[in-house]
């Protein structure tokens, strides 16, 4: 049987979730210096307003000054508390190319993205500027983020690790593409069934957030009404 028949007969026996996807691009604009020399750097927050969304894909657009990108370390931060490292001191590898202080280009206009094929920390002239721009991959995959929760607070930081060389934090751009979660779906396999009851009812008897339906910090017949309301209307 083709997966296209097997999705089918799926449907047949229980009720099917569909997913919608939604694209949005949240901004900030900041000019804010950097801290010369500090491994702790400076935390850009960015707010999302996602309520019930989950991570299919993103990317983060960035622009920031600098005169020594081999200094920088920049790195994303998810509501979940998920952290990917989207460069990590550039011109730095193990070869010692270019040199133990990493790339001397200035300034950064990139997009850092999973789909990228241009790696940022290979990036380095001293004559081209911004010395790293375009499309390029974070040093760490950004797809480690994805079906996480969208909505809340992101944190994007940039620390400066060595000294003399400085710079400053002009603008970010975190662009997603997420699903609606469907909360009735308990063990989010896309369906709606015997199975999410089941696993309702044993978050439900451990007093599980994931079973508190109305938010209340309280486990009693009115998440249970939640529930089964939320399970028979079914999800966009």
């Amino acid at each position: 049987m083709n997966n296209k028949a097997s999705n089918i007969l799926a449907c047949l026996t229980s009720l099917c979730v569909s997913q919608s996807l939604v694209a949005q691009d949240v901004c900030v604009t900041n000019s804010a210096a950097i801290p010369d020399n500090s491994s702790v750097g400076i935390s850009i927050p960015i707010e999302v307003n996602a309520p019930g969304q989950l991570i299919e894909s993103l990317s983060l657009d960035l622009e920031l000054s600098h005169q020594w990108v081999g200094d920088l370390v920049v790195t994303l931060q998810s509501p979940s508390g998920t952290i990917v490292t989207l460069l990590d001191r550039p011109g730095i590898p193990s070869t010692g190319f270019p040199g133990p202080f990493g790339c001397g280009g200035k300034d950064i206009s990139a997009t850092f993205s999973d789909d990228a094929s241009m790696l940022a920390e290979s990036m380095c002239s001293t004559t081209s500027v911004p010395v790293i721009t375009g499309d390029v991959v974070p040093s760490s995959p950004m797809n480690l983020m994805e079906n996480e929760p969208a909505n809340g607070q992101w944190l994007l930081n940039i620390s400066d690790e060595s000294s003399y060389d400085t710079g400053s934090f002009i603008e970010a751009c975190l662009s997603m593409t997420t699903t609606m979660q469907c909360s009735p779906d308990m063990n989010q396999d896309g369906q709606l069934n015997f199975f999410d009851v089941s696993a309702f009812l044993s978050a439900f008897s451990m007093q599980d957030p994931a079973a508190d339906f109305t938010n209340d910090n309280e486990w009693n017949f009115f998440d249970v009404s939640a529930f089964l309301n939320a399970f028979s209307a079914g999800c966009p």
